[in-house]
């Protein structure tokens, strides 16, 4: 079963490359009860053991990326226009169609 709430809130959170702790922390919180060990390491990766009820017969482990593309503010002009370049991946072609938050208060 999916469940669309925690789906959406993970989607509106802000984790742009080199600054995933939005996400991080949503995860975090909504695995606690769960995770017999958390931890962050020095780059900020998400390492979490949970036992199991019975000794297990092999080990599975889950990767996922928090990350997203972005843009990062390179100037402001006097003008009011905002300079940025690009975090990650994205194709220049679709960027005016856009629409992007500003910002940690968005």
């Amino acid at each position: 079963m999916i469940d669309y709430e925690l789906l959406e809130r993970l989607c509106q959170c802000s984790g742009i490359s080199g600054d995933e702790s939005e996400v991080r922390n949503l995860i975090i919180n909504e695995i606690k009860d769960y995770a017999a060990e958390i931890k962050v390491d020095n780059l900020g990766n998400l390492i979490v053991h949970k036992n199991g009820k019975n000794r297990a017969q092999c080990r599975l482990m889950i990767s996922a990326h928090m990350d997203e593309v972005g843009f990062m503010v390179t100037d402001i002009t006097s003008d009011g226009y905002i300079k940025f370049d690009e975090v990650g991946g994205i194709d220049r072609r679709v960027i005016p169609g856009k629409q992007i938050t500003i910002g940690r208060k968005k």
